[in-house]
C-alpha cells in the first residue's frame, strides 16, 4: 500500500470524504482543513484507490499543549516547535473499509511522528472511535481537558514515542 502526500488538487476529495464520515457537527470548513495541513504537510498523507480517488486520508499537525485545538477553527499561521504531533483526522471510505488500512495508516504516521522527532502524539476520539485508538495504542486521558468542540462523547487519548 503506498501514500502519498496530500497536494492541492486532492481538496475537494478530502473534504467530502470528511463530510460523508463525520456526523454534521463535526465536519470542518475546507479552509480550517488546509490551515492544519499547512502547519506540518509532512505528516499528512492520502491513499489512492484504483481509480485514482482518494480512498483515505490523514490529517497530522505540529502542537504544543495537552488541551487540543478547538474544532472547525483555523491555526494559526505560527507553527509551535513542541514535541507534539496532534492527529487531526484519519478517515477511511466505505468503499475500502475492513481492509485495516487505518491501521496501516496510523503505522505510516508513527515512522514520520519518529523520524521527525515527537515525543507524543494526542488526539481526539469521537463517534465511539475510542475503541480503535485502544487497539493502535493510544491511552484515554484522565483529567480536565476541553474537548466540547468535539461533542459530549470525545475523548482525548495519547500515545508517547
Amino acid at each position: 500500500m503506498i501514500f502519498t502526500k496530500v497536494t492541492e488538487d486532492l481538496w475537494n476529495e478530502i473534504h467530502q470524504l470528511q463530510k460523508e464520515a463525520f456526523q454534521a457537527e463535526l465536519y470542518e470548513e475546507l479552509e480550517v482543513l488546509i490551515s492544519k495541513w499547512q502547519r506540518s504537510p509532512e505528516s499528512c498523507f492520502v491513499l489512492n484507490s484504483s481509480t485514482n480517488n482518494v480512498s483515505a486520508y490523514l490529517i497530522a499537525h505540529k502542537w504544543d499543549a495537552l488541551t487540543p485545538p478547538v474544532l472547525n477553527k483555523t491555526l494559526p499561521t505560527v507553527s509551535p516547535s513542541g514535541p507534539i504531533l496532534y492527529l487531526h483526522d484519519l478517515v477511511v471510505s466505505h468503499q475500502v473499509k475492513g481492509q485495516g488500512i487505518g491501521s496501516m495508516m496510523v503505522k505510516h504516521l508513527l515512522k514520520i511522528a519518529n523520524i521527525k522527532g515527537y515525543e507524543k502524539i494526542l488526539l481526539v476520539a469521537v463517534q465511539g472511535a475510542d475503541r480503535f485508538w485502544s487497539r493502535q495504542g493510544f491511552i484515554e486521558m484522565k483529567g480536565e481537558y476541553d474537548c466540547n468542540s468535539y461533542g459530549s462523547d470525545a475523548k482525548l487519548m495519547f500515545m508517547n514515542l
